[in-house]
């Protein structure tokens, strides 16, 4: 169950006036869910009005920037902080839900620096309905989640009975489709993926640094899609820096076969990957003893977060996790793969060893397919 955090400032428009609309939308989504409006202050004039009776709750909290009011409600009543869709639309709001590890959703009528820094921004009241309720539907938790001796790989839905004609291809088109568009699914997007890491973190976790796995075509060096996608994750779940737009950590030097659209080649054998990837040297120093989180839109047999890994574990990186929004097919491995040469240069066929590929176990929640179908139908 989800539960809606506001505060006076998230229902007021930037002449100080009520916004209806928003407090309708809280009132609607206060029948089945929690919905507190939480104030250093007394309770404004205008709340009970605004709310006539509703199931929406208003909460004094004296120095509840601290975020520790959502860290004890959530104790109390056994629901982690990472169900917690904070509005944002004041400094107060913003240090309230980092500190108090819920998701921020910036609240688009605002005028707030720190809100619009943030990821998800709902434009009105129409979308943080949307929003919420498309993101109520989640489970949770990854569809898969499995860690082996390199790395981990998540995913977040098994795309393998996404549709019957639907192929590896026509899903990143899809993806593509739906980060462009922007939105209520974009967003309820992001949330299920910050709610995700969130709660296998156990809140926000320091040292981490986001980046993209890039296309397989050189003229698209940096994905902008997911690149965008991985800036707005960022800046929900953490507040460290990542790859930027215009500097990606891999850079694709020359072309890769796409095999999921059909080109051939095993695709178990790394060499056409390590051959047409570098990293950049831009981070040399950034990504050492870092977690990285590499995002990719979907995966079928794993080898590219394994090359990932391999050129990161070089690089001195601390770990990597491979986020995919989907995974299709039935097989996912785990690869062991070591480079001999500086990872930061154009890499030869003989410049790693190929050591093992296994079978990478993990859990699943078979219910979150169901649920992405609905953003990225």
């Amino acid at each position: 169950m989800l539960v809606l955090i506001a505060s006076p400032s998230a229902l007021l428009d930037t002449s100080l006036n009520v916004n209806q609309a928003v407090a309708n939308a809280m009132i609607d989504i206060a029948n089945k869910n929690p919905v507190l409006v939480v104030s250093n202050k007394s309770e404004p004039d205008w709340f009970s009005k605004a709310f006539n009776g509703s199931k929406v709750q208003f909460k004094q909290v004296m120095g509840r920037q601290s975020g520790q009011y959502l860290k004890d409600i959530s104790q109390k009543n056994n629901v982690p902080t990472s169900n917690f869709l904070c509005l944002t639309a004041s400094d107060e709001d913003y240090m309230m839900g980092k500190n108090g590890q819920a998701i921020l959703i910036a609240a688009g009528w605002s005028n707030n620096a720190k809100a619009k820094e943030l990821g998800i921004q709902v434009a009105d009241a129409s979308e943080l309905k949307e929003v919420f309720e498309l993101t109520d539907n989640w489970p949770g938790s990854w569809w898969f989640s499995g860690s082996g001796p390199a790395y981990g790989v998540r995913a977040l839905a098994d795309l393998s009975s996404y549709g019957a004609d639907t192929t590896q291809f026509q899903f990143s088109q899809k993806v593509t489709a739906a980060v462009k568009q922007g939105g209520g699914p974009l967003n309820a997007l992001l949330a299920i993926t910050s709610r995700s890491l969130l709660q296998e973190w156990g809140g926000e976790k320091k040292g981490v640094f986001f980046a993209v796995f890039p296309s397989s075509n050189p003229a698209n060096k940096n994905n902008e899609v997911l690149t965008d996608f991985t800036h707005r994750l960022r800046t929900t779940v953490s507040r460290v820096r990542f790859a930027s737009r215009d500097e990606p950590l891999f850079i694709r030097h020359s072309a890769s076969p796409k095999r999921s659209r059909g080109q051939g080649g095993d695709r178990t054998d790394p060499t056409s990957q390590i051959t047409t990837l570098h990293l950049n040297p831009r981070y040399a120093t950034s990504i050492k003893g870092k977690d990285v989180i590499l995002i990719d839109d979907c995966t079928t047999y794993g080898l590219s977060f394994g090359v990932a890994a391999a050129f990161l574990k070089a690089a001195g990186a601390a770990s990597m996790t491979g986020i995919a929004l989907g995974k299709f097919g039935s097989r996912l491995d785990h690869y062991e793969i070591t480079l001999t040469a500086n990872p930061y240069r154009l890499l030869k066929a003989t410049d790693f060893q190929f050591i093992s590929h296994n079978s990478l176990e993990g859990t699943t929640a078979s219910s979150a397919q169901s649920a992405l179908q609905k953003l990225i139908p």
